[in-house]
């Protein structure tokens, strides 16, 4: 190839995607960007080498051609999707890309995505597993809310079962709060609330090919559901055998983040993401580049070597992007 890797980024107008692209834009290799959206004007695109228009996923036969469509246009080396409706999709394609057009999906296997997209499948195999995690219960009736409640008391977290980016969660302070809350929120859970709140903490994990699995540990704070600042932590090497030994338990492939509190009981995990995350690009400049990692990996390109992680503060703002007319 003469750009070398050629490298198709999904969704390019979502919050993944830019971090999964400023994480590419610092691989150690020749990389060609190319970007794909169901909309036409979005930041990715700007941020691309290449970009196309592509159906909804949801609409997932013509979806599926028209990615076909550009891993054979641009000899796409590897795709990384980036939209939730597109990982199942994705996942079961995985082996037809690879084999017919030498096309690697990086993307994990289609059981570990569902275990890990629902908060309460999870929960069930973290109890399973004996990984340490906060007491959950389901909220769906409300025999089960006051079962939660008498158990919990308060404060304790309202969730959803499925969705990322902490949306809908909520801190509930009382049973008027609760009551307020609860119908806002689909699919409701009731779990315990891990205090301190500074001891929050995002890890990176990627399991290379050769079973060793790499890690780095952030400590941060939220704003709006997103990490709005965070510090890397590269003398933590009891939190990252803590990760590695979670990581170790599943059949998770390349790149997945663990979200973990640290309380009076040790750290307690609160959820895996089976995927890239928002912080994919704050790795990376903090020497933690797990796109660049799955790459080497899928495409064979050497040996992962061991990522020598800096300690930075990194402070998140919001920016835009001009474009004339």
């Amino acid at each position: 190839m003469s750009h070398g890797v050629n490298l198709l980024v999904t969704a390019a107008g979502s919050e993944l995607a830019f971090a999964v692209i400023k994480a590419a834009r610092l691989a150690s290799f020749p990389l060609r960007l190319h970007g794909c959206d169901m909309a036409e004007e979005v930041v990715g695109k700007h941020w691309c080498d290449e970009f196309r228009t592509l159906p909804p996923a949801r609409r997932s036969e013509e979806y599926l051609r028209a990615l076909e469509a550009m891993a054979r246009d641009f000899r796409l080396s590897a795709i990384i999707p980036t939209a939730d409706a597109e990982f199942e999709i994705l996942a079961g394609s995985r082996d037809r890309f690879r084999d017919e057009l030498g096309c690697h999906i990086l993307v994990n296997p289609l059981e570990e995505l569902r275990r890990f997209t629902d908060k309460w499948t999870a929960h069930q195999w973290y109890v399973d597993q004996d990984i340490p995690a906060p007491a959950t219960f389901r909220a769906d009736t409300g025999s089960e809310v006051d079962e939660a409640v008498a158990a919990l008391g308060f404060p304790l977290m309202l969730k959803p079962r499925v969705g990322g980016g902490s949306r809908h969660i909520r801190r509930i302070q009382s049973r008027e709060e609760l009551r307020t809350y609860l119908p806002t929120v689909p699919a409701p859970m009731l779990q315990e609330c891990v205090l301190p709140d500074d001891e929050e903490y995002t890890a990176g994990t990627y399991r290379a090919a050769d079973g060793h699995i790499h890690v780095i540990i952030m400590q941060r704070t939220l704003k709006f559901g997103m990490t709005n600042r965070a510090r890397s932590l590269p003398g933590r090497p009891d939190l990252e055998d803590f990760c590695r030994g979670v990581i170790a338990r599943t059949n998770l492939v390349g790149s997945n983040n663990i979200q973990f509190r640290v309380g009076p009981r040790g750290p307690l995990v609160l959820e895996i993401n089976a995927r890239f995350s928002g912080t994919t690009g704050i790795r990376a400049h903090c020497g933690f580049n797990d796109v660049e990692m799955w790459l080497t990996d899928a495409l064979k390109l050497g040996a992962v070597r061991t990522p020598r992680i800096r300690e930075r503060l990194v402070l998140r703002y919001m920016e835009e992007l001009y474009v004339d007319l």
